[in-house]
């Protein structure tokens, strides 16, 4: 079934660690199951990595509004798996009643992604959704999307956090700070006038990892393919 952008809204959070100058490391994550009751949170590395006791995360609550809840609650540890080449990492969830929670009817399907080395078509429109510059979380609970086309197949460029080469695909528009490990989705349906048309299950291609630009002002969004997940289940 398609995943609607209003809907989608409850399959990520934002992930929000204090810093030393008052104000907040902020990124995106994703929760993922894979069997309907092992639960996952996924982002960018260079986002968990800023991750510890006092990390929060906000989500959607039943009514629309933003419930904010301590990380370090929702698992025995802050135990993330770094995937050692790209900017992925993967908190499992659970162990603990707060977890059950949060992570209830918030995950998407681990069949909802993309975990072949197969690239997103350039015909498809993907969705980015995400907390840019950690805005969405003040009251109501309203991510920012933003709607583009993949612009290349899979590249070997240097990773923006550690200057090392990972696979990326990119999009034709930039991201903004904040983003970082967001999904970027097919969300499976199209509108034309007053018909809504389905295409299937919705396909999470990958997560944000930032944006590529040089002096002439040109900006492209860098995606991490969603196959290098299959690393971190193993």
């Amino acid at each position: 079934m398609p995943l609607l952008r209003d809907q989608a809204f409850r399959i990520v959070c934002n992930i929000r660690t204090p810093a030393a100058n008052g104000g907040y490391i902020v990124g995106t994550g994703v929760f993922m199951t894979t069997n309907g009751s092992d639960a996952y949170l996924i982002t960018a590395s260079h986002v968990a990595k800023s991750t510890n006791s006092s990390t929060l995360i906000a989500v959607q609550s039943d009514d629309g509004r933003c419930q904010t809840f301590w990380l370090a609650s929702l698992t025995p540890s802050l135990a993330w798996r770094y995937h050692d080449v790209a900017d992925m990492a993967l908190l499992p969830l659970g162990g603990t009643v707060q977890a059950q929670l949060v992570v209830n009817k918030r995950c998407l399907e681990i069949d909802c992604f993309n975990l072949q080395k197969k690239a997103a078509s350039r015909d498809d429109e993907l969705t980015a959704i995400g907390f840019p510059n950690g805005l969405g979380v003040d009251g109501m609970f309203s991510p920012l999307t933003f709607r583009s086309f993949a612009s290349s197949g899979y590249l070997t460029l240097d990773r923006a956090d550690t200057h090392t080469p990972q696979v990326f695909f990119c999009l034709e528009n930039p991201s903004v700070g904040g983003y970082s490990g967001c999904p970027v989705i097919d969300l499976a349906y199209m509108i034309s006038g007053f018909i809504t048309q389905s295409k299937g299950n919705p396909v999470c291609h990958g997560i944000m990892h930032g944006t590529m630009s040089d002096n002439t002002g040109g900006k492209l969004a860098l995606v991490t393919p969603m196959f290098y997940l299959n690393d971190l289940l193993e």
